[in-house]
């Protein structure tokens, strides 16, 4: 009897032991529909990012901000030498004959025979010297064209966090799968084969371990239904992230990477000096100092070329050849000179100061109150990583612990020196410790991709290790 319990609990035991590579492989196919493995292209964590820089709606929306922002310093460059205008008009008037003396027709000969009037004018300023404003305009163009730059990178570092973050729980939750799969069957049948030899009155049993295999049943039965959930939201966030319907990830287990974790305050220098959001506020603040000289300036009058062409005629009209005549139907203006234009809403051009520089002063808090949250972010990062590093060390003490525990209890129930109560406790534990071993290494996977992104520093040289 005892021989039975062992070689049951052994097995149990030895299917969680197998390497996670080998797990995965199962678990990747039992969690695929009927099309074959083979016609599922190979996505790595780099594939992925890939993917979802080309497909994710939101750096589109970056692009296109990139783009309307360079059409918008384009048009700075040229908007201010085209600020004329070009007219054409074509109308009906009754013919009227005569000369400024004596003409046969009324005032207003409605009854004479109606004809054209074709009229053209062209007139405008060229920009000499407008103290400031075109100047202006083009450096808070440059500004926010730079701010929009930064702004796709912003999006583009979330997008890629959120991969990483995806990732790393698709490969724990394909571990863990096999790993609940595996144990699950196991501990029904032994709690079958124990329920059997407490019907039978077998003195080699307690009763009471029936109540200890049930709490672990009921206890990975749970386990699985959140490894469940943890992988379905993982393929679903790496599918519409990356916009590929159907992969396969490496036969790789999940790790925990090599890094040189420094003190808070480096990520801390390096995060205000480069984070994007910072960055882009930065370049804003440019744009709007230069708004508000642009309103300034706006005290000041313009001063320019102007250029005149203006031209009608009306066939049906006799055309009034003294220059000193005006004649509406039929003439000819053309003038060029210097012109000087000066807004006469001084007053309200005060307000609009104002409201400015409120503008600006309040960017200016904003950038400041955004480096008090990024160094937040930060030190929460770095503490968060560190207690996940803790935890995955002090996890896999315990894994290796328990191990130990268990092979030693193993041995001693050949001998008899130990209980099959004490052979289930250990195998528990055991399984428990390599349970949340395997979550802490998803914890400081996920914890050292959110201090690379709220750092904006690099800290991991190589996110997977090359497996068969």
């Amino acid at each position: 009897m005892r021989g039975l319990w062992l070689f049951a609990v052994g097995v149990f035991l030895l299917s969680w032991m197998a390497p996670p590579s080998i797990l995965k492989v199962q678990a990747q196919k039992n969690a695929s529909e009927p099309t074959s493995q083979s016609e599922e292209p190979l996505m790595d964590l780099q594939a992925f990012i890939a993917a979802a820089r080309r497909h994710f709606p939101g750096v589109q929306a970056a692009e296109a901000r990139i783009r309307a922002a360079q059409a918008q310093l384009d048009e700075s460059w040229v908007a201010p030498f085209f600020q004329g205008q070009m007219t054409f008009a074509l109308a009906l008037a009754p013919e009227m004959r005569g000369s400024p003396i004596f003409s046969p027709d009324p005032q207003v000969p409605v009854s004479n025979p109606w004809a054209p009037i074709f009229q053209f004018g062209l007139e405008g300023i060229l920009p000499i010297w407008t103290f400031g404003k075109i100047d202006g305009t083009r450096d808070a163009a440059r500004a926010a064209l730079e701010a929009t730059r930064f702004e796709r990178q912003r999006v583009e570092e979330e997008l890629i966090e959120r991969i990483r973050r995806a990732y790393f729980a698709l490969a724990l939750a394909l571990d863990l799968e096999q790993l609940v799969r595996e144990a699950e069957p196991r501990l029904e049948e032994v709690r079958q084969e124990l329920e059997r030899q407490i019907d039978s009155n077998s003195t080699a049993v307690n009763p009471h371990d029936k109540h200890r295999l049930l709490i672990a049943l009921s206890e990975f039965r749970a386990r699985a239904a959140q490894v469940r959930h943890i992988g379905r939201m993982a393929r679903t966030a790496l599918r519409l992230l990356a916009g590929i319907e159907r992969f396969r990830v490496p036969d790789c287990p999940i790790t925990r990477p090599a890094i040189e974790l420094l003190p808070v305050e480096r990520y801390i220098e390096h995060a205000l000096a480069h984070r994007p959001e910072l960055q882009a506020l930065r370049a804003l603040l440019r744009a709007r100092r230069a708004a508000l000289e642009i309103q300034r300036a706006g005290f000041l009058p313009d001063i320019g070329l102007s250029y005149l062409f203006r031209t009608s005629h009306a066939p049906g009209i006799t055309d009034q050849t003294n220059p000193f005549i005006i004649d509406p139907a039929n003439y000819t203006q053309i003038g060029f000179g210097l012109a000087v234009r000066l807004s006469l809403d001084l007053w309200g051009n005060a307000y609009r100061v104002d409201r400015e520089s409120a503008l600006f002063e309040e960017l200016e808090a904003r950038w400041r109150e955004a480096q008090i949250g990024i160094e937040l972010e930060v030190e929460e990062a770095h503490s968060s990583l560190q207690e996940a590093i803790a935890r995955e060390e002090a996890y896999d003490l315990a894994r290796r612990e328990g191990r130990g525990w268990f092979i030693s209890v193993s041995q001693g129930l050949e001998l008899s020196a130990s209980s099959i109560q004490d052979l289930v406790d250990a195998g528990r534990q055991y399984l428990l410790a390599r349970y949340n071993h395997l979550q802490a290494i998803h914890d400081v996977d996920t914890a050292l991709a959110r201090l690379e992104r709220v750092s904006a520093q690099r800290i991991v040289k190589q996110w997977e290790e090359k497996c068969d």
